[in-house]
Order: C-alpha cells, then structure tokens, then sequence
C-alpha cells in the first residue's frame, strides 16, 4: 500500500512539473502563418542564376604603375583589395 501511495504521489508531483507550453505552441504557429504568407507574397523560390562571364574571351586588368609579384605577361592576374576604413 505505500507503494502504490508513493508511486501515485511522484506520478502527480511529475505532472505538475511539466511546463505549460500550449501558449508557446500558438504563438510559434502563428509565427509560422506570417513567414508562409510572406514567403508567399515574395515568390519563395530561389533566386535567378546570376550570368556567369564568357570562358572564351579574355579580360584584360591594367596594372600599370601598381604593385605586382610574377611576371608583367601572366595568363592570369589576381587581384587583391583592401578597405581599411
């Protein structure tokens, strides 16, 4: 008998120990409600591919009187810049 009195007194201080999170759970489903009407609103689908440069032309950078390492005649040039504001 004190255990089914212990088991039933643990089992309800178990419950009310359970968080309440019904309100939780509304507000998160009405957050859902506004970012699918503005996902519909927008289009939500992924974004346009951006045109890629044509791979057979060639762009020339000039770098004239600017500092560079390699040769002046590379097939390829790399260019680095920096903000430092």
């Amino acid at each position: 008998m004190k255990t089914l009195v212990l088991l039933t007194a643990s089992s309800a201080a178990l419950a009310a120990c359970q968080p309440d999170t019904r309100n939780i759970d509304k507000k998160l489903d009405a957050i859902q409600a506004k970012l699918n009407d503005i996902e519909k609103k927008v289009g939500g689908g992924a974004r346009p591919q951006r045109p890629e440069p044509d791979r057979s032309k060639v762009y020339a950078v000039p770098i004239d009187n600017d500092p560079f390492v390699g040769p002046a005649d590379a097939k390829v040039t790399i260019v680095e810049a920096y903000d430092y504001g």
